[in-house]
């Protein structure tokens, strides 16, 4: 009788601490409650490159890594760029994610002078602090494009970012993660970028 007594209660204990760990591992973290990342949106590869070229005329041209060029016209503006906002959330409030555009190398392109930054309607998209804005209206996901247009005939190679490149490349160490993928923070949200973007999306004035 004993012995049936303590096996038992060894199977109680058991189930009991099966059942606190499976709680725990469905128990939603608050401190990721509103934590959103934002990239850029690809159908293939979740590491594909995209590329943008234009030239001095006008045409423009993009392909994904070294597959063949698709040509989308003469106007001197880049085929669309698509951010892409993750989120399973509805919120009371708006999100506000940034992005970069830098010169590569030894290029030397000037916003304003020899490029503009537009949105998918053609409106001009203002620099400020260094990198352009996106809002996402109650924080809901979704693709937002972007597109360069070519003002001058200087030639040179831009990168696109979600993540501040003059911090150089982001570091994937768990002490400095957090603080390395930041792009943008307020006292209701954080959005972090996604580290295998960095330095994936190239615009090619030639």
């Amino acid at each position: 009788m004993k012995k049936f007594i303590y096996m038992f209660a060894a199977i109680a204990v058991l189930f009991s601490t099966v059942s606190c760990d499976d709680d725990d591992a469905w128990t939603t973290d608050p401190a990721l409650e509103h934590l959103y990342y934002v990239g850029f949106y690809k159908t293939g590869v979740f590491s594909d490159a995209l590329n943008y070229e234009i030239a001095a005329d006008g045409s423009a041209q993009w392909r994904i890594n070294s597959g063949a060029w698709n040509h989308t016209g003469t106007d001197g503006v880049s085929s669309n760029i698509p951010l892409q906002l993750h989120s399973e959330r509805v919120r009371s409030y708006d999100a506000v994610t940034y992005f970069w555009v830098s010169n590569s190398g030894t290029s030397a392109l000037v916003a304003g002078t020899d490029y503009t930054v537009v949105d998918e309607n053609g409106t001009v998209l203002n620099l400020t602090d260094g990198k352009y804005a996106l809002t996402w209206p109650q924080t809901k996901k979704g693709v937002k494009n972007v597109r360069i247009k070519r003002l001058s005939t200087a030639t040179g190679v831009l990168k696109v970012n979600t993540l501040d490149p003059s911090k150089g490349t982001p570091s994937t160490k768990e002490e400095n993660y957090r603080e390395s993928t930041l792009n943008s923070k307020t006292g209701e949200y954080e959005v972090r970028g996604l580290t295998h973007d960095f330095n994936k999306v190239t615009v090619t004035f030639k």
